[in-house]
């Protein structure tokens, strides 16, 4: 059984809102690789600062960080005692320091003025972490770039197997709520990122798309987890999977 859970892209069907997000994302990450490819002059202008791009990664951050929060909250009435509140909480405060980072905490926005340190040590003079350069050190690069990857990957790849093949595991994440990607949100996953490298000789901008359909991947694993039991409504998750099941058992036969 946990064989063939390993090619289940999906463990209960996706819903239809998250669908057609998906489906604009993936539109608008088409869009800007043809772009790239017609005229890089014209690319670099459509996934400028505070362009289209920037400001869909910031509202997709956003709106992960706004349902950890009611997630987080959700769990503090259903279960006060268990540590998923406190789970959910840190996701939320994590997310919405990604949005901030992203527009530079609202300093392009409301025309602030970045601080004497800030223009000393970030690479763009800009109010932010990620582009700090300390000690000769890109924080982007080895932060949020070489360690982020990391730890993304042991997320992605590692976690979802001893989740499947490991029962002591698999309690341990349940009970703290912590929510497992679908196959199909890890292949997503690897296909963007395989697609974006070739295209960074081209332009380094073109980063910039892979963190955007990163960012909305990481909504559908919050959203959309394989272990939706995670759930505060435990009764609702377990039987959403299985009608999903009858349906499926009704297609076969």
């Amino acid at each position: 059984m946990r064989i063939k859970e390993l090619t289940q892209l999906s463990s209960t069907p996706i819903p239809k809102a998250l669908m057609a997000g998906l489906a604009i994302i993936l539109g608008i990450f088409v869009y800007g690789l043809v772009l790239l490819h017609q005229d890089q002059e014209a690319f670099l202008v459509w996934i400028r600062e505070d362009g289209l791009v920037e400001w869909l990664t910031f509202a997709v951050l956003l709106i992960t960080s706004a349902f950890s929060f009611i997630m987080s909250y959700a769990f503090s009435r259903s279960e006060p005692e268990s540590g998923a509140k406190r789970v959910w909480l840190f996701l939320g405060f994590l997310f919405l320091f990604g949005a901030m980072e992203e527009i530079s905490w609202g300093q392009r926005v409301f025309g602030i003025e970045s601080p004497q340190w800030f223009l000393k040590h970030n690479r763009q003079g800009e109010t932010n972490l990620h582009n700090l350069l300390v000690f000769g050190v890109n924080i982007n690069k080895l932060v949020f770039g070489k360690i982020l990857a990391i730890l993304i990957g042991i997320y992605l790849l590692a976690i979802p197997l001893l989740y499947r093949f490991n029962q002591g595991f698999k309690d341990f994440i349940n009970r703290w709520s912590i929510p497992i990607a679908q196959n199909y949100q890890i292949l997503l996953f690897v296909i963007v990122v395989i697609i974006v490298q070739p295209h960074l000789r081209l332009a380094e901008k073109a980063g910039e798309l892979r963190e955007l359909c990163s960012c909305f991947f990481f909504l559908l694993i919050l959203v959309h987890p394989y272990n939706q039991e995670i759930f505060p409504l435990k009764e609702l998750a377990i039987r959403r999977r299985e009608v999903s099941l009858n349906v499926g058992k009704g297609r076969e036969s």
